[in-house]
């Protein structure tokens, strides 16, 4: 079986139309339809079915992807690491990450890659917004959420649950204890968010939505320091308590998990893939020390 006839069908798969896959390939679309049609042929099974929604994968065909998929990921590996041995790894890295991995554990990181290599520079960008991977704002992003985007590279790093915290001080002086129930919390100061929305925010905000405020924040490293500095309750990642007092951990289904994202057009980039490889081993070891 020739390659070539499989970056035919990753290409329909991912753009659903014949003209858009013949644009991404730089061929005309006769040609992808009529590579598509000899490797039908080929395997005596049929890979799509034309809807008006564009072309849709069958069974067979969604087997085939996968595979091809696979295929096309050795592929790269073996080009990368030809690359890397004949190429000098140098030039800027762009990566955004939470702030409390951006300020603290990233310039770590980062400090021992560039004893290997030295003319790597990078760009710490902290995730008050989030950049835009596929149009490369960022080279790397460390970002939690549900889920990862198909058109990037993604590998998860840990699953994250989320706790209600508050310091033993400010419990000690609003005499709370830490069994006490969610119900009996209304009174307290509470930190809150600003410029920050998902569901495990949306049920913190409507279960304190009548508590008064100390302070509104648009970060979980600063909605950290608050409460380290006795300024209320807070709703942070469980592993980031520090020496904080856990009042109430949230139901799984408001958890989310901590990725780390590339663009797939840069995975044959030297310093890209250096640094990738570099920092899924200290993830490993990040997710087990967390």
């Amino acid at each position: 079986m020739d390659w070539n006839d499989l970056k035919y069908v990753i290409a329909i798969a991912e753009y659903g139309t014949l003209k858009a896959a013949s644009s991404h390939l730089n061929v005309n679309s006769t040609t992808v339809w009529r590579r598509i049609q000899q490797l039908e042929k080929k395997l005596s099974a049929q890979l799509f079915i034309v809807s008006r929604k564009g072309y849709q994968l069958t069974e067979t065909g969604q087997s085939v992807l996968e595979n091809a998929k696979r295929i096309e990921s050795l592929a790269d590996c073996i080009l990368i690491e030809s690359d890397l041995k004949h190429q000098k790894v140098q030039g800027l890295i762009r990566i955004t990450a939470p702030s409390t991995m951006a300020a603290i554990t990233l310039p770590q990181w980062i400090k021992e890659f560039r004893e290997d290599y030295p003319d790597v520079q990078f760009e710490i960008l902290e995730a008050s917004q989030l950049l835009d991977i596929e149009h490369r704002e960022a080279d790397i992003a460390i970002r939690a959420s549900h889920g990862a985007p198909q058109a990037l590279i993604a590998r998860k790093m840990r699953d994250v649950t989320l706790s209600v915290y508050a310091s033993q001080l400010f419990l000690d002086a609003n005499g709370i204890e830490a069994s006490m129930p969610l119900s009996q919390m209304k009174h307290l100061y509470a930190i809150d968010f600003v410029q920050m929305d998902n569901l495990a925010i949306q049920w913190y905000k409507n279960q304190f939505k009548h508590n008064p405020k100390s302070i509104y924040c648009n970060s979980i490293s600063t909605a950290l320091n608050a409460a380290l500095n006795d300024q209320g309750i807070a709703l942070l990642p469980t592993d980031d308590s520090h020496n904080l007092v856990e009042l109430f951990r949230l139901d799984k289904k408001y958890n989310s998990s901590l990725w780390i994202l590339a663009n797939k057009d840069l995975r044959n980039t030297a310093r890209i893939k250096a640094f990738w490889d570099f920092l899924i081993k200290k993830i490993d070891s990040y997710v087990v020390q967390g």
